[in-house]
């Protein structure tokens, strides 16, 4: 499988996660709003540029984790994408629920163009390669594969790190700005 149907696959299960968001019941993620505030809470007391920090390390860490554990049953990629996508449009219900459809744009679509990008092209990266991984465990001829298929994959999971950063930035310097004049803060 080329990396594009990887890419494609990526996708439908971030928007599988998308659509399930936007009709589940709130109270399923409750757990996953109250760590969302706890984080947020935490980053009160961090300078902009520790705050840049720990959103560029975190995502990185979500991207390497996905592709390191990708073999065992590519459980952490799909999931990490399906939860995501939920976790994203459940949360933009309820904050467009509370302040404005507008305020759920201007929160997402700056960074978002590049984070979300930087998500699906690893992800999809991770699933082709754990795929491999785990093909080669019963192929001989997956086997021989496996290197040339890990190197591939990680050029991709090198474009995904390297989108993080523009993300990074624009989420921790354009995004409150953004919000502040959408919410009239």
């Amino acid at each position: 499988m080329n990396y594009e149907k990887w890419l494609i696959l990526a996708a439908a299960i971030f928007s599988a996660g998308i659509i399930t968001g936007l009709f589940a019941p709130v109270d399923l993620i409750a757990d996953q709003l109250t760590g969302l505030e706890d984080t947020a809470n935490a980053l009160e007391s961090i300078s902009t540029l520790g705050i840049f920090l720990v959103i560029l390390i975190k995502n990185a860490l979500v991207l390497l984790m996905a592709f390191v554990l990708s073999p065992v049953l590519l459980i952490y990629p799909v999931s990490s994408l399906f939860l995501n996508g939920w976790i994203l449009s459940a949360v933009g219900v309820l904050f467009a629920r509370e302040e404005s459809l507008l305020a759920v744009i201007a929160g997402i679509l700056p960074h978002g163009i590049f984070e979300l990008s930087a998500f699906v092209i690893a992800q999809a990266a991770a699933l082709s390669f754990g795929m491999m991984a785990m093909r080669s465990v019963f192929s001989r001829d997956a086997r021989s594969q496996l290197n040339a298929n890990f190197h591939h994959n990680l050029r991709y999971l090198g474009i995904g790190m390297a989108l993080l950063m523009p993300a990074a930035a624009i989420e921790t310097f354009i995004t409150p700005l953004l919000l502040g004049k959408t919410l009239g803060i």
